[in-house]
């Protein structure tokens, strides 16, 4: 059984993970390897008449609305449980949500039931992948997207990961975006002796895609891709 655990997200996101881990015996340090920060911005008439609002993450939803006066009156598609519920604490309900949290699921049951073209606005970060974008203006549809937040390497977090990979202990490090890892990465190549003691856990594809691509192993990966149901899967098989 591996003890330690590391968490990668906003330090705000960490947070509840460091208190659901602790509770069930595990050693928990909160090393955010991503940050983000809101860009300012207006919609101009076209952005403000779309069909559709697509939103990706619960940063998405947040920074969108924090921005926004009055009501809108979009049919929102959200993509996972969570953006769903950072939705609700604004007043509103999705008009479609996929079965699976995946951009390509995501893409596939929302195109299924909306052949005819329409117009979409695409808030993002300045790394969101292109998959939606390019998907949907392949299938004829109005694309408008706006640049909502960006996303940053913490400069603190860079001198704390290196010193953490130091003391070379055996412990889990769990990964919640491609961003993070890319950071994560960037500095533990330096490290490859220790490589063999570390454990690579992935909320989902996206990001164990990703993990694989740069030649590392991911041990964990839920079939349902939350942060709750990877926590749940790795204190499953690390207290067997």
């Amino acid at each position: 059984m591996i003890k330690k655990i590391v968490l990668t997200r906003e330090a705000s996101k960490n947070k509840p993970w460091q208190a659901y881990f602790s509770q069930n015996g595990f050693e928990v340090e909160s090393i955010p390897l991503i940050e983000t920060q809101p860009k300012k911005f207006s919609l101009n008439r076209e952005q403000q008449a779309a069909e559709w609002l697509f939103l990706t993450s619960v940063n998405a939803v947040e920074y969108f609305f924090a921005n926004q006066k009055s009501k809108t009156n979009y049919n929102i598609a959200v993509i996972g449980e969570k953006t769903k519920e950072k939705l609700a604490e604004y007043g509103y309900k999705p008009s479609f949500v996929p079965s699976v949290y995946q951009s390509e699921v995501f893409l596939a049951e929302w195109l299924s039931q909306n052949e005819s073209q329409t117009s979409i606005l695409l808030p993002q970060s300045n790394l969101s992948r292109s998959i939606i974008e390019d998907t949907l203006i392949k299938k004829g549809h109005q694309v408008l997207p706006i640049e909502l937040y960006e996303t940053s390497f913490p400069e603190n977090s860079k001198a704390m990961l290196i010193n953490w990979l130091k003391q070379n202990e055996t412990q889990i490090f769990i990964f919640a975006s491609p961003s993070a890892w890319k950071n994560f990465y960037s500095i533990a190549k330096s490290f490859p002796n220790q490589k063999e003691n570390w454990r690579i856990a992935s909320i989902g594809s996206v990001t164990t895609k990703a993990i694989l691509a740069d030649g590392w192993a991911v041990t964990y990966q839920p079939k349902t891709f939350t942060m709750k149901h990877l926590a749940d899967l790795i204190i499953q098989e690390e207290l067997k």
